[in-house]
């Protein structure tokens, strides 16, 4: 096919379209444009260079009105109109277009010559519904007898769908983007991701990292650079950046925070979807005192979940039901389904589970491993050799002995069997050739999810922990299997795996295992372990073994640790011998170590190196070091020793865009106090496009905004003064206006406030309305006030909203109204009223639907006020129901909140269904409550299976108290060495 072949394809039809509307002037057209809303910037040229095929229209604002408008003319004139897959003409033209222009996207580097940067995916116009379901992971429908209008369900649009697609347009609009559908397992994540990049305009791409591994592709990509227009497709978040991505996850979210605040990589979109057990993880809060290692992720997670309901809500299912008369599939579902879960009927869900339920016990023996692999070590793959050696266990005598001499074969053959056209419950997944990925087997979704329920107070066999120890490939894997044994009292196999993963090079699994040897007081394995783990590049071990070394001046055993260590390749122990070597005069093979130590990674051993190479007087080297480490520390000390005005303010802003303000402030704060504020303004003004750029990529996508959030309470400028701050405050911001005031005039802080109100900042608003008001001038506030709420801004909406509800003059119509304006305009705390309304009124089906609509879209304070009210009102069954209709990552959390807070008989109910419900905290939580009652046989069942959960604390809290009365020892068996596989306690180990 000719090159020119799209663009003259898309030409005819532009030229075809414009004579059928009888050929209108280009000045006519030119100015239909500029009366359309939006304005629409055309040009006689442009058109003429359109209308002849020497360009072709790049925005895709623009082709749509130019098209519509063609369209409505020529069908006037009794012609046709543009064809149906006229897009499809025009994005093949603008690809053409841009491949004509040669080459691949560049990336300048300061310094040197420009760096390449791998063009990576697939143009979006280019992709087919039919490959959903293999490379992007969407989930195939079941099928059904009758004739089916296209290979995907026709899609029903919901409430998470508009949140996504104001996300999806913010990116193709020039602004990079991230967003992550969190939500239970089938319930139409990737479906929603897959129609939302559908939208994006032409040129764009649609990339998926998988190989090698999912987060090594990923970081490897980020350090090469990604293009402009890339979407980045991350289904299953957890393996880019949670405990799955090992030692690679940190420094992926890095990455991924880096990627989104690049200017020169603008636009990209990163799309997730996590379930919501992973998503609370990631998102933890950091334990004041501790260090999660998950601080880039918590970082670059903010503000970017998006909540997906398990089931449709009561408008979904009637527009479900339109749709349904054009497509059989979801038909079928709405007429098997009472509860609302469409997305996981039509992905098979019941279909498999039966197939589960009905499986020989061997194919649930490979099932149930491949699920404790899944649930405890989060492994995606796993190998023949693993099932074969681990599923042994999961056999009783009888059908283990019934086993014939293809038993694993034959197992393998049922799992795979697809169900109604759904991929089967355990299937093979093959190597690709010259990927690296090495293949396995892949448990469905829908089996994961189950095994993650049914088997949650079930712990592993035998079997299971030794195949893990022998057959799983993956350290990290390993490892997080060894946290798995140990949470669930298992010392022994957890020490055996805790060692296997870090002869695999897991150095946090040597960390766990010096712990678990301390607790035992055997300091010979301990110290054994740290070795092991600072010769393999730990190097907080490696300084935390020479301190007492130097302390009691053995200095050849010091030396002997640290060349050893450093042969291996550990950068710690390279930077104290090159420091070693140049003290003792060997400077020539000091600097071969510390041309060693230039090469590694670890931010903190550069800016070391940096600090050394200062002393020395090589401020070059030191630069090019602390440039390496790049991190924000190391971008502040480099702002430090810049030179030259250009040089420091450049350095300044660098830091700044790393994270650290200081050198910024400070240089636009001697610029203040020198006299100079023309410079100090621009100082404040590019820390204030930054803050601001931070302040959109936080809000953008953010489901509810929650008012809430700014840390204290001001007198406002309405009566009742309640409304809390809001967010936005910065020091740059409240500098610059400070600034203006000082320089010319009381007032002239207010442009700069009105600059950064009119992009969105709450705070500059209301403190522009403050000022306004304290200054007499309230004609102004008010009008201001009134064109903010005109323009739709939530913050003035809800200042609105609130004063109508404090003035008793208002009608509660009114009220009501205005409420709902700004919920629906995404404020938190308008919903939260609407709640506290319809609850006051007795209207507590209205409370419900308010509290649970703010719950799924992340902001949960008003649904656990509304339940802890009732639980005060004594209306305990409608609190306990609501809570248990919280959504999936916030139901456990809600109900043992509610269990706690409840005494004596009124907490039993409660925690009985939760552990019918396999809430995972319940059964240590019922072990409590039955042995303060006296129960005692059937509190040590639960403190067993909450140990079997992987909460042995209040097995331990029993063994603790019964260790005194224990003839047979053997609680005390217990405290010293733990429980066997089985569940008895375990041998001396």
């Amino acid at each position: 096919m000719e090159q020119s072949t799209a663009v003259r394809a898309f030409t005819a039809m532009l030229k075809g379209l414009y004579e059928g509307a009888g050929s209108p002037t280009l000045a006519a057209l030119v100015r239909q444009g500029e009366r359309h809303q939006p304005r629409v910037e055309l040009s006689t040229s442009s058109l003429s260079d359109w209308l002849a095929g020497r360009s072709v229209p790049s925005q895709q604002q623009v082709v749509q009105f130019l098209v519509a408008y063609l369209t409505q003319q020529a069908r006037q004139t009794g012609h046709a109109g543009a064809p149906a897959g006229w897009t499809r003409l025009w994005e093949g033209a603008v690809e053409e277009r841009q491949q004509r222009r040669g080459g691949r996207p560049s990336r300048p580097v300061r310094g040197g010559a420009e760096l390449q940067v791998p063009v990576r995916g697939r143009f979006v116009a280019e992709l087919r519904d039919e490959e959903a379901f293999d490379e992007w992971e969407v989930h195939r429908p079941v099928d059904v007898t009758a004739a089916v209008p296209g290979v995907l369900p026709l899609y029903v649009r919901r409430a998470h769908d508009g949140v996504l697609r104001s996300v999806v347009a913010q990116a193709a609009g020039g602004a990079s983007q991230m967003v992550v559908l969190v939500g239970e397992s089938s319930s139409g994540k990737t479906r929603a991701c897959w129609e939302a990049v559908a939208e994006l305009p032409a040129g764009w791409r649609l990339w998926h990292p998988l190989d090698p591994s999912p987060a090594q592709a990923l970081a490897n990509a980020l350090r090469e650079g990604i293009t402009p227009r890339t979407a980045i497709w991350l289904n299953e978040l957890q393996w880019y950046v949670g405990e799955q991505a090992g030692a690679l996850a940190e420094q992926v979210a890095a990455g991924l925070r880096a990627l989104l605040q690049d200017g020169a990589s603008a636009p990209v979109l990163v799309l997730g979807t996590i379930w919501p057990e992973f998503w609370s993880v990631l998102t933890a809060p950091a334990v004041p005192g501790r260090s999660s290692g998950r601080a880039q992720t918590r970082a670059l997670l903010e503000g970017k979940g998006v909540y997906l309901p398990a089931a449709f809500e009561a408008r979904e299912l009637e527009d479900a039901r339109m749709v349904g008369g054009h497509d059989p599939r979801l038909a079928d579902a709405l007429a098997h389904t009472v509860d609302g879960r469409i997305a996981q009927y039509m992905a098979g869900a019941p279909a498999l589970l039966e197939r589960y339920r009905t499986a020989p016990p061997a194919a649930r023996a490979v099932i149930g491993a491949a699920m404790d692999a899944s649930r405890l070590g989060g492994a995606a793959l796993v190998g023949q050799d693993f099932l074969q050696a681990a599923a042994e266990d999961y056999l009783g005598d009888d059908d283990y002995d019934a086993l014939g001499e293809g038993w694993l074969e034959d197992a393998l053959a049922y799992t795979q069997q697809p169900s109604k056209g759904v991929r089967g419950l355990l299937s093979r997944v093959r190597p690709r050739t010259g990927t690296g990925s090495g293949g396995g087997w892949r448990l469905s979704d829908c089996m994961d999810h189950i095994g993650r329920i049914e088997r949650r107070f079930s712990a592993p066999p035998a079997s299971f922990w030794a195949a893990a120890r022998e057959h799983l490939p993956e350290s990290h894997v390993v490892r997080m299997v060894g946290r798995a044994a140990e949470a669930r009292w298992r010392d022994a196999e957890a020490a055996g795996l805790y060692q296997r993963a870090l002869d695999l090079g897991d150095l946090k699994a040597g960390q766990y295992l010096v712990w678990l040897w301390q607790e035992r007081q055997q300091a010979e394995e301990a110290r054994r372990v740290q070795e092991q783990a600072a010769l393999a590049g730990d190097g907080e071990v490696l300084e935390e073994l020479l301190e007492p070394m130097l302390e009691q001046e053995q200095y050849q055993q010091a030396e002997q640790l640290v060349r050893e260590a450093a042969d291996r390749g550990s950068p710690t122990a390279q930077l104290h011998l090159a420091r070693s070597l140049m003290l003792d005069g060997e400077a020539e093979e000091a600097e071969r170590w510390y041309a060693e130590v230039a090469r590694c990674s670890d931010p903190d051993i550069l800016r070391a190196y940096a600090s050394d190479l200062r002393e020395r007087g090589d401020l070059d080297g030191a630069r090019a070091a602390l440039r390496a480490a790049g991190d924000r520390h190391a971008m502040g000390e480099l702002a430090a020793l810049a030179t030259g005005t250009a040089e420091v303010e450049e350095a300044a802003r660098e830091a700044f865009a790393a994270g650290e303000a200081i050198p910024l402030k400070t240089l636009a704060e001697q610029a203040e106090a020198d006299g100079r504020p023309a410079d100090a303004g621009r100082l404040y003004r590019d820390a204030i496009d930054v803050f601001e750029r931070r302040r959109r990529q936080r809000e953008e996508g953010v489901d509810l905004i929650n008012f809430e959030a700014g840390p204290r309470s001001l007198l406002d400028f309405i009566d009742p003064a309640v409304l809390p701050m809001p967010p936005g405050e910065t020091w740059a911001l409240r500098q610059l206006v400070a600034l203006l005031d000082a320089t010319q005039g009381a007032a002239a802080g207010d442009s700069a406030l009105r600059e950064v109100a009119q992009a969105g900042n709450s705070w500059a608003l209301e403190r522009l309305l403050r000022r306004l008001r304290e200054r007499g001038q309230d004609q102004e506030a008010d009008a201001l006030l009134d064109s903010e709420v005109a323009r739709g801004t939530p913050w003035a909406l809800w200042v609105q909203a609130h004063r109508a509800v404090h003035d008793e003059q208002v009608a509660d119509d009114i009220r009501r109204g205005l409420l709902e304006r700004a919920a629906n305009a995404r404020v938190g705390q308008a919903v939260r009223v609407l709640m506290e309304r319809a609850e006051r009124a007795g209207r507590g089906d209205e409370a419900d639907q308010w509290a649970l609509h703010a719950a799924a879209r992340g902001y949960t304070t008003p649904l656990w006020e509304l339940i802890r009210s009732r639980e005060k009102a004594g209306r305990l069954e409608e609190a306990e129901q609501l809570a248990w209709k919280a959504p999936a990552g916030q139901r456990s959390w809600t109900l043992r909140s509610l269990a706690q807070d409840r005494t004596g008989e009124q907490a039993m109910p409660l925690l009985r269904r939760a552990y019918d419900g396999a809430l995972a905290w319940a059964p240590g939580m019922l072990a409590g409550r039955l042995e303060k009652a006296g129960e005692f046989t059937e509190a040590e069942r639960f403190a067993r299976q909450a140990a079997d959960a992987g909460d042995r604390q209040a097995l331990e809290d029993l063994a603790a108290r019964r260790k005194n009365d224990d003839p047979d020892r053997q609680w005390q068996a217990l405290l010293a060495n733990g429980l066997t596989a089985e569940g008895t306690p375990a041998a001396v180990w």
